[in-house]
């Protein structure tokens, strides 16, 4: 994840292009329909930017290795 250009977008534009960041936005109390970049939001609401994207990137990450695992026991579902 490239989290220069997330930290520097709108905060409606991550929410809607990674929908598995609006759970930690909504926890770090941040509008998801906010205009404010990323970075500032998380900083008016008192939370740490960089820790944000640390743990928006971890959630991708762990998102997609579960869907990768979940097509992988379909493949051996279907082979056996």
């Amino acid at each position: 994840m490239r989290n220069g250009s997330y930290e520097l977008s709108n905060v409606d534009k991550v929410a809607s292009t990674l929908p598995e960041a609006r759970a930690l936005l909504r926890e770090a109390r941040i509008d998801s329909t906010s205009r404010m970049s990323l970075r500032e939001a998380a900083l008016a609401a008192g939370a740490n930017p960089d820790e944000l994207l640390a743990q928006i990137e971890a959630r991708l990450r762990r998102e997609a290795r579960r869907a990768s695992e979940r097509r992988a026991a379909e493949e051996l579902e279907i082979a056996y």
